[in-house]
């Protein structure tokens, strides 16, 4: 080849690294923004920000995908979103591609811990540990990192050997922290020792003050239960009254009743006995009319048809007089009558009463009933409070709740630092 072409090819790689080198320099800052916008947008817990870091983690993804940068900014992410268990799948492709990573060897284990996972977390420390015992530090800088990731282990210890000993193997626990501080430089045991230590002391000091607040509500349970019953004995004993005044009223309505019914009963036997005496005199009264107006009857069709003048005045006198006979029964029937519908609406106004009595007493009685059975429904709930009220134990309030929970809380020992951690990666990105 001559020089001129030798030169010529010389000349245009130079020129097309120049071309390129801008171009790729620009793609650099699209992933770079892209990264840095995505822990921007998902830096919070509303569910408008796990959305919007959905949907950025797919464009960091299509720019930035084999950037272990685009993985580590995601991981803090869902870590400050609290979505652990998605967490958790971002830092095994992490560690996959970064098995030396220790700030995501780091989170993996405090993931699992804050999951309950402990078998994995025992695991995932060991491997934490061996790393730092296998690169020991070279600058300033990474001695820093080595003393973090000492504390969060001596933390870690801690925790497990305090806060969640009860849940914890804890021969594996002794095994696993022996292992720990074989592993580490005699210079470096007491950051260990006193990253862990400090965990017991602390979880000592909530667990007495859970202990006073655990005393302090039983005593105001014991006085709220002690109130409670006097209470309920106090209202006890005025239903007690209130349902025996009741019963006495009930049994007072029942008896005036009774005395009402035989008072009518009294007044009503002898119209009964006067209504069947004139009822028998007006049959017989009847019976005598009836006869009467047939031979009338009989002695006035004989005269017609008698043509002896004689006789037939004979036939009429007799029919006369037996029509003046007639006449006194129906005056005596009339009486009779007369004396009947008195009698009769004597019975009826006693009836008449005898209802309204009935009525009368059948409503205050129901009244009487629906206040007892609200009384009723009264006693079965104090009842029940009362059984409630007598239960040993004492619940435990708001406060001592939260002070457990606090207490076995690994976040009250060792909080991730994310804030950290999200300002070294957005450094990294500059």
């Amino acid at each position: 080849m001559s020089v001129w072409g030798t030169n010529w090819l010389l000349a245009s790689g130079s020129l097309l690294v120049f071309l390129l080198s801008p171009l790729s320099a620009a793609r650099g800052d699209q992933r770079s923004a892209a990264i840095a916008k995505l822990l921007e947008v998902g830096w919070s817990i509303t569910p408008q920000a796990r959305t919007a870091a959905d949907q950025q983690y797919d464009e960091v993804v299509r720019l930035a995908g084999k950037d272990t940068r685009a993985l580590e900014a995601s991981w803090l992410v869902l870590m400050q979103q609290r979505r652990f268990d998605e967490a958790l799948k971002r830092l095994d492709e992490h560690l996959a591609k970064e098995p030396d990573d220790l700030a995501a060897l780091r989170a993996k284990t405090w993931i699992q811990t804050v999951l309950k996972n402990y078998s994995a977390a025992f695991l995932s420390a060991d491997r934490l540990s061996t790393l730092l015992a296998s690169h020991p530090p070279q600058t300033k800088d990474e001695q820093s990192v080595h003393d973090e990731v000492i504390g969060f282990l001596g933390r870690l210890a801690g925790y497990f050997g305090g806060p969640i000993s009860d849940v914890i193997n804890q021969d594996e626990r002794k095994s696993l922290e022996k292992k720990f501080l074989d592993r580490l430089p005699e210079s470096q045991r007491t950051l260990f020792e006193d990253a862990r230590n400090g965990v017991l002391a602390k979880f000592i000091e909530m667990s007495d003050e859970s202990t006073d607040a655990r005393e302090r509500a039983a005593a105001a349970v014991k006085a709220e239960k002690q109130k409670t019953l006097a209470e309920l004995q106090a209202d006890k004993e005025k239903l007690d009254t209130r349902e025996k005044e009741l019963e006495d009223r009930k049994t007072k309505l029942n008896n005036e009743f009774k005395s009402e019914l035989d008072d009518i009963a009294k007044l009503e036997r002898p119209l009964v006995q006067q209504q069947a005496q004139l009822s028998a005199r007006g049959g017989i009264l009847n019976s005598d009319l009836l006869g009467y107006s047939s031979q009338i009857t009989l002695l006035q069709a004989a005269a017609s048809q008698e043509k002896n003048v004689s006789r037939q005045q004979q036939l009429l006198a007799q029919a006369n007089s037996l029509s003046l006979l007639a006449s006194r029964i129906e005056a005596d029937l009339l009486a009779i009558n007369t004396l009947l519908r008195g009698v009769q609406v004597q019975r009826a106004g006693l009836q008449s009463r005898r209802t309204q009595a009935q009525a009368n007493t059948a409503s205050q009685i129901e009244r009487i009933d629906r206040e007892l059975a609200d009384l009723g429904k009264r006693e079965r709930r104090n009842e029940g409070l009362e059984k409630r009220a007598s239960r040993p134990g004492t619940p435990a309030t708001s406060k001592v709740r939260a002070l457990s929970t606090q207490a076995t809380a690994l976040s009250t020992y060792d909080a991730f630092p994310l804030e950290a951690a999200k300002a070294r990666l957005l450094e990294s990105l500059r």
